[in-house]
C-alpha cells in the first residue's frame, strides 16, 4: 500500500512540477494580418477568426499566448521579416522567406472571380479579363497566373487595376466592386461569402467562377529567428491534434462556417 501511495504521490508530484514550469515559462506570441474572415478577423470582435482561435487555444495547452494584430498585408509581411511581430496569418507559400511554419496547412483557399449581379460575365481563363477593370490587394499571392497577368499589365496599363493595401482591403475591395469602380474582385470564396452574408450584400454579388485550378495551402508562419521556434511549431502541431482528438476543432470549424 505504501508503494501504491509512494507512486500516486509521484505523480502528482511530477503534474504539478510539470504545470508550474509551464506557467514558468509562458511565453506570448504576435501575430498578425489583414482583415481575411473567417481566417482571420477583426481583433477588436468576439469571433477574431478561425485560424486565430485555432493557434490560440493550441498553444494555450503549452503555455503560450497569442496575441493577434490587424494591419496592412503588407505590413504584416514586412514587420514578421523584420521580427517586429513574431507570426503572419493566411500566409500560401512560406518557403524561401526565412518563416518557419507547420508541416501541413492549417487550411485551403479557394481563389474566385466576383462580379456585380447585373452583368452575366463569366470568368474562363486569363484571356476573359482582357477589358475588366480588376480589383487587387498589395502583396497578395493568388494564383501563378493571375498574378503574372497583373504583373504584365499594370506597368502598361495601370488605369485598369484598383489596388487596397489597407487593414481592411477586403472590406474596400467589395465596395469597390460594389461601386462600380471595378468590374472583377478576384478573392477567396469563404472571404467574400462570409463579409456579404455578414452585411446583407450576399444577393448583391455573385461567383463568376474560380480562378485556381487547386486550392492554394493556408499557413500561420513564424519567423525563423524566433528562438526554439521548432518546439512552438510543434506545440502547434501537437496542440491541434489534441483539439480534434476532443471535438474542440470541429466546434471551432463550424462556428465560423468553414465547411459550408
Amino acid at each position: 500500500m505504501k508503494t501504491i501511495k509512494l507512486k500516486l504521490a509521484l505523480i502528482v508530484l511530477l503534474a504539478v512540477t510539470s504545470v508550474q514550469a509551464v506557467e514558468k515559462e509562458r511565453k506570448s506570441l504576435v501575430i498578425a494580418g489583414d482583415y481575411w474572415c473567417p481566417y482571420n478577423c477583426n481583433p477588436e470582435s468576439e469571433r477574431q477568426g478561425f485560424l486565430v482561435e485555432l493557434a490560440r487555444r493550441a498553444l494555450y495547452i503549452y503555455g503560450i499566448d497569442v496575441e493577434y494584430r490587424m494591419m496592412p498585408w503588407s505590413q504584416a509581411l514586412e514587420e514578421v521579416g523584420s521580427g517586429k511581430v513574431d507570426g503572419i496569418v493566411g500566409l500560401s507559400n512560406p518557403k524561401g522567406k526565412k518563416l518557419a511554419s507547420t508541416e501541413l496547412p492549417l487550411d485551403y483557399s479557394l481563389s474566385v472571380a466576383f462580379t456585380r449581379v447585373d452583368t452575366d460575365w463569366t470568368y474562363d481563363g486569363i484571356s476573359s479579363l482582357r477589358g475588366r477593370k480588376i480589383g487587387i490587394i498589395m502583396d497578395y499571392l493568388v494564383d501563378e497566373s493571375i498574378n503574372q497577368y497583373i504583373g504584365s499589365n499594370y506597368t502598361t496599363n495601370p488605369g485598369m487595376f484598383v489596388v487596397e493595401d489597407g487593414a481592411n482591403a477586403v472590406i474596400e475591395s467589395i465596395a469597390n466592386l460594389m461601386d462600380n469602380e471595378i468590374d472583377v474582385y478576384i478573392e477567396d470564396e469563404r472571404v467574400v461569402k462570409y463579409y456579404t452574408q455578414e452585411t446583407g450584400l450576399a444577393k448583391s454579388i455573385r461567383n463568376a467562377g474560380k480562378v485556381t485550378k487547386e486550392k492554394l495551402p493556408i499557413y500561420i508562419a513564424f519567423s525563423a529567428n524566433i528562438p526554439n521556434i521548432k518546439k512552438y511549431i510543434g506545440y502547434l502541431e501537437e496542440g491541434i491534434a489534441s483539439l480534434k482528438a476532443t471535438g474542440e476543432y470541429d466546434e471551432l470549424r463550424a462556428k465560423y462556417n468553414m465547411d459550408q
